[in-house]
Order: C-alpha cells, then sequence, then structure tokens
C-alpha cells in the first residue's frame, strides 16, 4: 500500500512538473510571437538604406577606402592636382584664413597664442565639406590663425621637405657673409617642389606683414621664427640636450631668415605693390574692438619680448 501511494506521488509531481514546462514554453512562444510581430511591423514601416538610396532620397557614400581629405593630412601636390580647391593659386583654407586674419594681425600673440581647437575643428571640417567657414562668427581670432599653423602642422612632411633639410639649416651658419648667405637660400628654394614654394611664399608674406606690425602685436620676425621653426623644417623627436636647443635656435633663424627676405627669395608680379605697402601697415585703422586685441595705449617704449624656443 505504501508503495503504490510513493508512486502515486511521483506520478503526480512528473504531471505538474510537466505541465509547468509546458506552461511555460507556451508563454515563451507566446511572447516570441508579440515581438517577432513588432519586429516585423518595425521593419514594414522604416524603409532600408539601400531603398532610400535608390529612390534618391539619401546620397550614397563612397567606400570608406575611397575617402580622402581635400586640404588637411595631404601633400600640397595633391591639392594642386585639383584645381577647384585653389583660389589664385593657393589652397583655399590658407587663402580663405588669410583674407579673414588680415584684419586682426594687430591681435598681440597672433600665430603665438593657442586659437579653440574645437572651433578649429569645425572650420577644419567645413573645408573637408566642401564649404567656407562663417569667420565672422568665430569665438577667437586666434583660432584662425591656428587653423592656418594646423594646416602646415599636418603635411605628411614638413613644407621644407625632408631631402633639403640640411641645405636650409645651412643658411643658419655663421660663416656666410651677407651674399653667400643669400645665394645659398636662393639655391635651396629653387629646388623645392613648385607647390610647396607657391605655399610658402604665399604665407611667408602674410608673416612678414605680422612681423611689420611687431609693436602693435608683440610679434617680430624672430618670434615668428621661433614659433614656425619645426613646423616648416621638422625636427626628430624632442629629447633634452643643448644639442636640440642649438637646432631649434638655428630653425628659428632660418624662418626669421626667410620671413625677412621674402621678396627676393619668392619674387612674383605684384611684389613691387606689395613693397610700397612695407612700412605703412601701422596706418591700418584698427579692426573692431572684440577684446583679442593689443591695448593702443601701451606705451611707446614698449618693445615686442624677444621669444626664446619651446622648451624641451
Amino acid at each position: 500500500m505504501a508503495l503504490r501511494s510513493s508512486s502515486k506521488g511521483k506520478g503526480k509531481r512528473k504531471d505538474d512538473e510537466d505541465s509547468e514546462a509546458a506552461r511555460l514554453q507556451q508563454a515563451r512562444q507566446k511572447k516570441r510571437s508579440k515581438f517577432a510581430w513588432l519586429a516585423k511591423f518595425l521593419s514594414r514601416g522604416r524603409p532600408s538604406k539601400k531603398e532610400l538610396v535608390d529612390k534618391n532620397i539619401l546620397k550614397a557614400e563612397p567606400p570608406e577606402e575611397n575617402k580622402q581629405n581635400l586640404y588637411f593630412g595631404i601633400s600640397p601636390e595633391v591639392v594642386y592636382d585639383d584645381e577647384s580647391r585653389l583660389v589664385n593659386g593657393i589652397p583655399k583654407p590658407l587663402w580663405f584664413c588669410a583674407e579673414a586674419l588680415e584684419p586682426w594681425l594687430i591681435i598681440e600673440g597672433v600665430f603665438r597664442v593657442s586659437g579653440i581647437f574645437s572651433e578649429m575643428n569645425r572650420m577644419k571640417q567645413t573645408f573637408e565639406d566642401g564649404g567656407i567657414p562663417d569667420f565672422a562668427k568665430v569665438d577667437s581670432k586666434h583660432s584662425i590663425s591656428g587653423l592656418l599653423e594646423l594646416w602646415f602642422r599636418e603635411l605628411p612632411e614638413p613644407i621644407t621637405t625632408h631631402k633639403l633639410y640640411d641645405e636650409f639649416m645651412q643658411i643658419a651658419e655663421g660663416d656666410l657673409d651677407g651674399e653667400e648667405k643669400l645665394q645659398a637660400a636662393k639655391n635651396v628654394v629653387a629646388k623645392l617642389p613648385r607647390q610647396n614654394i607657391e605655399v610658402l611664399g604665399f604665407f611667408l608674406r602674410v608673416l612678414k606683414k605680422v612681423a611689420n606690425l611687431e609693436h602693435e602685436n608683440k610679434m617680430t620676425a624672430h618670434n615668428l621664427g621661433v614659433v614656425f621653426g619645426s613646423i616648416f623644417l621638422g625636427t626628430d623627436a624632442l629629447t633634452f640636450s643643448l644639442a636640440m636647443k642649438q637646432k631649434l635656435n638655428d630653425q628659428s633663424s632660418v624662418v626669421e631668415y626667410l620671413i625677412d627676405n621674402c621678396f627676393v627669395l619668392f619674387p612674383r608680379d605684384d611684389d613691387e605693390k606689395e613693397e610700397k605697402k612695407e612700412g605703412k601697415e601701422e596706418d591700418l585703422p584698427p579692426p573692431p574692438d572684440d577684446g583679442e586685441a593689443g591695448s593702443s595705449e601701451d606705451s611707446a617704449d614698449d618693445s615686442p619680448p624677444e621669444f626664446a624656443p619651446p622648451p624641451i
């Protein structure tokens, strides 16, 4: 009797377990069916990206491997291969940034003070998307000068090229007299690719205008040489050494020399007009005060400071 009762108990438990398993299975199927219907509804109500492209609602994107920057991080030769990327023979970012910055060259520390990184990135992306930034809306005019500097920093190799590095550095050697140094500079500039000559000649003229306003912006040709020495000429990984410090000093001297002699080393048809304007830049009307320009109440003997090379 006890054995029969035990068998009935086991059978009942098994029936209960089977019933519970069946109930759970049914609940899962019901839930799965519910979400399957929802997924089907959503997929039916929302066309695929391919369908939108086929209907010309979305523009087809080129394959990732075919995407290429238009201006930044590529060689001048690549930029110059497409004339639509140029204005008057100059890459659009350089031309339009220089044009926008010209009324603000009296800003103290121009090209030395950093711009706003996020703002520079937005303007950079606008150029890469084929547009032109609205420079009137920038929060800092230093972001415009910073974008010019960024273009040179992101080149695959320095604008003076690795191949001609030693020849450019010879300009800083002290055993050359004035005529020998000028001839050495002319010889090495002539060896640069045509596109590099166009870009470097254009930008050195911008820096020359900045140096002409040194009593306002405190940026002499020497100070600009410190900023652009390693950018124009390149350098090895910075290590703390007297040799590296001397190399940075020499690079600064080379760029300073290129700025001072840009009209002779990079002659252009309109040089006569440009040279007549030299020395008269202080007569330009000041730009609207946005809090960034240097104070006009500075004393007459407030000469521009001489910057040292960046710390290593």
